[in-house]
């Protein structure tokens, strides 16, 4: 039995709602093009899923339906039953199927149903050597620490000098400083140096490094001042005194109502008084005995003495405004404490306006009141408590940074070498903690008890390493084989893979002898695991005839050169299999595989009589918008037909150009496309500017006069808005806007390439017709 289709693909990873109404049925021979990121793995994984008869553990809400082509289905619901021969190579296999030991100097290949078995026997092997060679390897290894400490306390050592010699070039102790000092230190602070504690943040630092420098100043004078919260309550307890008397009067009414007209007459009455005449100097009308004894009587001889005192009253509280003290100049105190010395000459100012505040509101009342006397409905506020708090603490604060700047004056040697030995312990401490001083000192204890308790078990471990070795001993590969298959991949036999009858695995060999140390490259890890995967399809006497063979991306590691080996193994190893279905983003491998596929399907045309094609091609695409979405297609014969990735980008923009109404999926995808072809073009046309767009869209404006600078604008804009942006906009119109300049600058874009080059553009277009 053959797949026939995939009909649905629901919730399936970035296949939500994936439907075949657009691509043909399987053939023998599927060719699938996607570029990262669409889909290329999560596709495989369904096929993955056939294989194990097990709905996808990633993605377990998921709905699928698989024609067979026998007219059956597998669904989710019946996929334990799928009877299909069929093996996938994708990560998941590799991920089964091969156990990458980087622990000892080899990488041991091993069935699939023994991994665990194999771990297993490493472990105690491992054990068992460590236990027998406990000596004289824990002796090298104590050797190395120490090597490694010493270097250590020396590189630490050095590292303190040039860090602290640089603040005090006069002090003998860090210009002298070594390791032996590093190391007497460390030894002293030893519990200090396990918590952050010591660790200071750069403002610290900074502050500290000021702090040690050897430049001396003199001692500050400076005299506190504090404000009595007493005085202010007894003030307002006079000055309420004042606002609550009157005096006995023979008031007019008048006068009492309207205190400027009061002042006004009060003050002539004295002139008239003075100047000895009952004429009124306003109107010139005689004023009579009556009126003139009647504004006496207003202004007696009490009233004048109570207007006295508010006169004085007045002169008292124009005295208790507060008065900021001659201060110290910044520039007197030490460096560490410039910034706080500033902050607190700014508390007190603020606090002595205000105070003054406060005071000029109690003197404005007080006008208020010797402007009519007679009033007694006038109140003041208490000045708040906080006012005079505040005052104090900004005093308070100036007077003791004067004294931790007169401490260190007169302490001056002994403030310094605290604020050095801060320094020294946050150094060292950081020097430590990045070194793991104290996990390397607790290594050494914890492997000698261990190494103790293993000398116990040892009788116990030898019978069941025995018992392991004698169920792994016919697991392993042909290595003859093996390597055979490896080297046709690969193109060359630098790599070859021996079996170990000790390992019961493979170990890894460059040029046949030497053991392959560190890491294997990525490439060579793809070229054994699909080889390993070829060497699974033929065990069991399975027939590769009966077989539907999935390979996801073989060749994702490897460079150009690799290429065509790899795809010469896969032909020649596949061409027979039942079904075959290829994945690759890589669009040289593509052409290649496209090619035999496409050589395949011209041999069916020649027969007589002609047979139909078997051999298909896809392409799996993604949704631009959020949620992104995929599916599969029939390829377009602009991939089919060319031999470059950019035919077929030029072939697909240009499909959109005339198109008067773009969809938004379509109109996200001609950004990204833009892109790539603008890339493309200008990169060949302006090879040294290749890495930068902008550049090479600059460069393609040069001799050109339909495209001027504001085209070029839009375009770059464009493709960096809705194909490069770093943040994808939904807002209302961001979508608008996007429809409603794809075709424009579709059109701007084919306009400005037939520009630059004319001959190039007119065959592209002859090309794709």
């Amino acid at each position: 039995m053959s797949i026939k289709s995939i009909e649905k693909l629901k919730n399936f990873g970035i296949y939500q709602n994936h439907t075949n109404s657009n691509a043909k049925d399987f053939g023998k021979y599927n060719l699938f093009y996607g570029w990262n990121g669409s889909g290329k793995s999560t596709l495989s994984g369904v096929f993955r899923c056939i294989e194990n008869k097990a709905n996808s553990e990633k993605f377990p809400s998921s709905e699928l339906t698989v024609a067979i082509d026998d007219g059956t289905f597998i669904t989710q619901a019946s996929i334990t039953n799928a009877d299909l021969n069929i093996y996938t190579f994708n990560h998941d296999f590799i991920e089964e199927n091969i156990s990458w030991n980087n622990v000892v100097k080899s990488i041991l290949l091993v069935d699939k149903a023994k991994i665990e078995e194999r771990q297993r026997l490493d472990k105690l092997k491992a054990l068992q050597k460590i236990d027998s060679e406990a000596h004289s390897k824990e002796a090298e290894e104590i050797r190395k620490l120490d090597s490694a400490v010493s270097k250590f306390d020396t590189d630490s050592a050095r590292h303190l000098k040039t860090s602290l010699q640089s603040i005090d070039t006069t002090d003998r102790y860090y210009l002298n400083y070594d390791k032996r000092k590093f190391e007497a230190f460390v030894a002293a602070n030893i519990e200090s140096m396990k918590t952050d504690e010591p660790l200071l943040n750069e403002d610290r630092i900074i502050e500290l490094t000021n702090a040690a420098k050897p430049d001396q100043k003199n001692p500050i004078s400076f005299t506190r001042k504090a404000i009595n919260q007493e005085t202010f309550a007894k003030a307002k307890e006079r000055l309420d005194d004042l606002l609550n008397t009157s005096v006995v009067s023979k008031t007019i009414q008048r006068l009492v109502e309207h205190g400027d007209i009061k002042s006004w007459v009060e003050t002539g009455l004295d002139l008239h008084n003075r100047h000895d005449t009952n004429q009124c100097e306003f109107c010139g009308n005689a004023i009579t005995e009556d009126r003139i004894k009647q504004l006496e009587a207003h202004f007696n001889d009490d009233y004048k003495a109570f207007q006295s005192r508010l006169v004085n009253a007045d002169g008292w509280l124009t005295d208790q405004y507060i008065q900021v003290p001659v201060l110290p100049a910044a520039a007197d105190f030490y460096e560490e404490f410039k910034m706080e010395y500033s902050e607190f000459c700014a508390a007190l100012e603020k606090a002595t306006k205000d105070l003054n505040e406060e005071i000029s509101a109690w003197h404005k009342i007080l006008k208020e009141k010797t402007g009519n006397p007679l009033e007694t409905g006038l109140t003041v506020d208490v000045i708040s408590e906080s006012s005079i708090k505040a005052f104090n603490n900004a005093m308070a604060a100036i007077g003791t940074t004067v004294d931790k700047h007169n401490h260190k004056s007169n302490n001056f040697k002994e403030e310094t070498d605290k604020s050095k030995k801060q320094l020294e312990l946050h150094y060292a401490t950081t020097e430590v903690k990045s070194f793991g001083y104290h996990s390397k000192k607790k290594e050494v204890v914890d492997r000698t008890a261990a190494n103790n308790t293993l000398k116990a078990t040892i009788t116990s471990r030898n019978s069941e390493i025995r018992s392991l070795e004698d169920s792994l001993s016919n697991e392993g590969l042909g290595a003859d084989q093996f390597n055979e298959s490896l080297h046709k991949f690969l193109g060359r036999s630098e790599l070859t893979l021996r079996f170990s009858p000790v390992k019961k695995g493979y170990e890894i060999l460059r040029n046949d002898s030497v053991p392959v140390e560190g890491n294997l490259s990525e490439g060579e890890k793809t070229a054994i695991a699909f080889v390993y995967f070829i060497t699974k399809l033929k065990e069991n006497d399975n027939k590769m005839e009966n077989t539907i063979v999935v390979v996801d991306d073989p060749v994702s590691s490897f460079d150009s050169n690799h290429l065509f080996h790899a795809y010469s193994f896969l032909r020649s190893n596949c061409d027979k299999a039942k079904q075959l279905f290829v994945f690759t983003h890589n669009f040289t491998y593509f052409k290649l595989i496209r090619d035999w596929f496409e050589g395949v399907n011209r041999n069916r045309k020649r027969k007589n009589p002609p047979k139909d094609p078997n051999a298909f091609f896809y392409t799996i695409e993604a949704s631009t918008v959020a949620p992104r979405q995929s599916t599969f297609k029939d390829a377009d014969s602009s991939l089919v037909n060319y031999n470059s990735e950019y035919h077929y980008i030029f072939s697909k923009l240009y499909a959109y150009k005339d198109n008067s109404a773009l969809s938004r999926d379509e109109a996200f995808l001609t950004a990204n496309l833009s892109r790539k072809l603008l890339e493309s073009f200008f990169s060949f046309k302006f090879p040294k500017h290749r890495s930068d767009i902008a550049q090479l869209m600059n460069c393609g404006l040069n001799g050109c006069e339909i495209t001027d600078e504001s085209t070029k604008e839009k375009i770059y804009r464009f493709i960096n808005k809705y194909s490069h942006s770093a943040v994808i906009e939904i807002n209302e119109d961001s979508s608008e806007n996007l429809l409603g300049e794809s075709q424009n600058v579709i059109g701007d874009i084919f306009t400005w390439l037939q520009e630059v080059d004319e001959i190039h553009y007119n065959e592209m277009l002859e090309v794709i017709a």
